[in-house]
């Protein structure tokens, strides 16, 4: 990928071993349309995908669509997929929905058509179980990013980028000793677990397909880089190199501290650059590939940016298709997709910032990419578990403990 003068970012097509797949039912041709017909997305919300920007992003779609109105939901639960299982248990469904989901969920939902513009789609074939395809993709992100405070680390001494865990902690340890901010800026919620996967998949999955061969017996969590990396994160916080009261901050709260300068490094995926940009830091901000365990360069930790569901109930499953198939396919409507978190999509570009453009050349210089919490042969809800467990290093848990916890849960639930 190549960046010119005027910051174009050049949209890089992206693989991955895997990504989240939903398995369920075939389309049973439900119909909609006809006057005052209301299509509802239930929508992934954040600091950048708010429901504003959901209802401008439809909004050339709803004008040349007579008689149809398109309603934002906003989770009920504490997310999507909690919200969803409400809604399904009590009968009264979305047409779509706006984010990822686990896998149990996936009876309900409909397989898209075998055409172009759903296998054009990122990620599409990863994304097919049986050779059909459940979820829709705007464009890609990559996760294992380390955002940082260039002025608080070169303060602290730091002059040179880490790419070892070893040299990450020793640079988070000389912003701790100079006492200008917090070194790792983290949060509650699924924050914290979040950050551990974005930083521990790389090296979990760079080899093998870790997944399958704990299922099968021959792996574990607590004989894994897994461990290794739960040592690495109980250190800093006793240490004190995070805030030991991180889990009572949401999400917000670790970017607020973070383009405040409160905080001097955060670990988040490439959807967090639109937020600094438009914070307007009075400091200067790079960002950096999540350290490795050896210091080589390791793969990206990747997954589909802004997917689509259709769920089987709709009773206005054209219109629903017709609505996602503008969403994932109009160059205008997918390149306001991709500018709004960074995303990338080959054959896309976008006017782009300085820091999109660093984040570009990480993905450019990745030896590959690997999946996150959620895909074949991975349990629905490891996500939550493996946040549950990093969490509990704060409340006294040891890692041992944390690997051996995931390595239960995961016999527990592989089989079913």
């Amino acid at each position: 990928m190549r960046h010119n003068t005027r910051r174009v970012v050049a949209l890089t097509a992206v693989s991955a071993l895997g990504v989240v797949v939903l398995a369920g039912c075939s389309t049973n041709g439900g119909g909609g349309g006809g006057d005052e017909t209301e299509l509802r997305i239930l929508a992934n919300i954040t600091p950048v995908l708010t429901k504003e920007y959901y209802q401008a992003l439809v909004q050339p779609w709803v004008d040349e669509h007579e008689g149809v109105t398109v309603t934002i939901e906003v989770p009920s639960g504490e997310n999507v997929q909690s919200t969803l299982q409400q809604e399904l248990a009590s009968g009264d469904v979305p047409d779509i929905v706006a984010s990822n989901l686990d896998p149990v969920v996936a009876p309900q939902l409909l397989a898209f058509p075998d055409e172009a513009w759903v296998l054009d789609t990122p990620l599409a074939k990863e994304n097919a179980v049986d050779d059909k395809i459940w979820q829709v993709a705007t464009g890609a992100q990559i996760q294992s990013l380390v955002f940082y405070n260039k002025d608080l680390f070169s303060a602290a001494g730091v002059t040179e980028v880490p790419t070892s865990v070893e040299d990450f902690t020793a640079a988070l340890a000389a912003v701790k000793a100079a006492g200008t901010a917090t070194p790792l800026g983290t949060a509650g919620e699924w924050v914290t677990g979040a950050q551990f996967a974005m930083m521990s998949n790389p090296a979990l999955l760079e080899s093998g397909d870790f997944f399958t061969e704990v299922t099968d017996g021959d792996a574990s969590f607590s004989d894994s880089p897994y461990a290794e990396y739960l040592d690495a994160y109980s250190g800093w916080i006793s240490e004190g190199l995070v805030d030991p009261d991180a889990l009572g901050l949401k999400y917000q709260d670790s970017i607020d501290a973070f383009t405040s300068g409160s905080s001097a490094a955060l670990v988040m995926g490439n959807w967090l650059v639109p937020s600094i940009d438009d914070a307007g830091v009075d400091f200067e901000v790079g960002v950096f590939a999540s350290p490795s365990l050896d210091g080589e360069i390791a793969p990206q930790m990747s997954g589909p940016a802004q997917p689509y569901s259709i769920l089987q109930a709709s009773q206005n499953q054209d219109l629903a298709l017709s609505l996602v198939e503008y969403l994932v396919s109009d160059e205008k409507a997918v390149t306001a997709s991709l500018e709004s978190e960074g995303n990338f999509r080959q054959g896309y570009s976008y006017e782009g910032s300085a820091l999109n453009q660093e984040v570009g050349a990480i993905l450019d210089a990745a030896p590959g990419l690997v999946i996150g919490t959620s895909g074949p042969g991975i349990p629905g809800g490891f996500g939550d578990e493996l946040n549950k467990q990093v969490q509990a290093l704060y409340v006294g848990a040891t890692p041992a403990d944390a690997a051996a916890a995931l390595d239960a849960w995961w016999g527990l639930n592989a089989a079913q």
